[in-house]
Formats: structure tokens, sequence, C-alpha cells
């Protein structure tokens, strides 16, 4: 045995075990802790503001459940609990939903994914409507796009990088659709005065 042929028999191994580790690598789902926007990021509502604590989230759909042999998905469930999650962090979701003034329903319209790549960007497009419970006046009713993206520094498994992408593009969905809320309600107290 020479010593090149030795020398090359670790670094064999190496990529044996990490091709291994990634052909056997499942999909996870989207964890709806990571997609939650906080007021470290987007300020929160205060009392006096048009909003504050005013809001439910009355229906959540268009997601879809994460098939493990395939690639990483966001289930409905997973964004309704992230997007009421954020509501109440930014002082915009009712203490109890039977109160609230307002209601907001969500459908996840399309998540561009990339079925492979070094860093991955993911764009999800998501429709939001909110409208007053009382006299079902409309407040916002618009698709919201984002994206959001993962860099191989990341997770050296493709399939870590897609579900870290796809938290990223749901938590600047929701962050966006929260700035053009508060935009919005703003501009409906205005024209009401």
């Amino acid at each position: 045995m020479t010593i090149l042929s030795s020398a090359r028999r670790p670094a064999a191994w190496l990529v044996a075990a990490i091709a291994a580790a990634t052909l056997s690598a499942c999909a996870g789902a989207a964890r709806p802790d990571n997609m939650v926007v906080t007021s470290a990021t987007t300020p929160a509502v205060s009392a006096s503001e048009p909003g504050y604590k005013s809001f439910r989230v009355a229906h959540v759909d268009g997601g879809s459940q994460t098939n493990p042999l395939w690639m990483s998905a966001v289930s409905s469930e997973d964004f309704k609990k992230a997007l009421e999650d954020s509501l109440r962090a930014l002082g915009l979701l009712a203490d109890d939903p039977a109160s609230a003034k307002s209601e907001i329903t969500a459908n996840l319209q399309d998540l561009q994914r990339p079925l492979a790549g070094i860093d991955m960007t993911v764009t999800s497009k998501v429709h939001y409507a909110a409208k007053s419970t009382g006299d079902q006046k409309v407040i916002f009713d618009d698709v919201v796009a984002a994206s959001g993206t993962a860099k191989f520094g990341d997770s050296l498994l493709a399939v870590e990088r897609l579900r870290v992408a796809n938290e990223a593009s749901v938590k600047e969905n929701i962050k966006s659709f929260v700035e053009r809320l508060r935009r919005s309600l703003g501009s409906t107290e205005s024209a009401s005065n």
C-alpha cells in the first residue's frame, strides 16, 4: 500500500459518511416557534393605538403536512400558531377570542421551495383578510409575499436548510402582514375622524 492510497482512505470514508447522512436525513416540518415575529424585530402596538388586543385568528388554511421522504412544508396548524403567537407578542391578539373586535383569516396560497441548492430561498404567498366582527367592515384584504433564505452555514443538510428557509419566509411574511395591517388600521382610523 502506498502512502498516497492510505491518505485517501480517511477522506473517502468521510465523503461516504457525509453522503450517507445526507441521504438518510428526513425532512422536518417547520417549527412554529421559529416563525414567530417578536417585538425585538417589530415594534409592539401600544394600548393607545388602533388594533391593540382586538384581533382573533378565525381560520387558517392552505398549509400542508411535511412528507419526511420528500421536503419540508408548513402545516396550517403550525402557521396558525405562529400567526397567533406573533399577534400576541405584538399586542394585537385579544386576550379572549370571544371578545375580539376583529378577526383574521389566512390562506397559505403558495410556498415556492427549491429542490436543491447551497443557499436556499423560499417565497411564501399568503392571502390575509381582516374584518371587524360587528359590521364586517373590511380592514385588510390582500396577498402578502415574502422570502426567506437559509445559507449553507445554517445546516450542512439540505433538508434542514429548506426547513430553516421555510421558517424564515413565513416569519417575514407575518412581519410584512402586521406592518401593512397597522398602516391599514391607521388609515381606517384617520378616515373615521
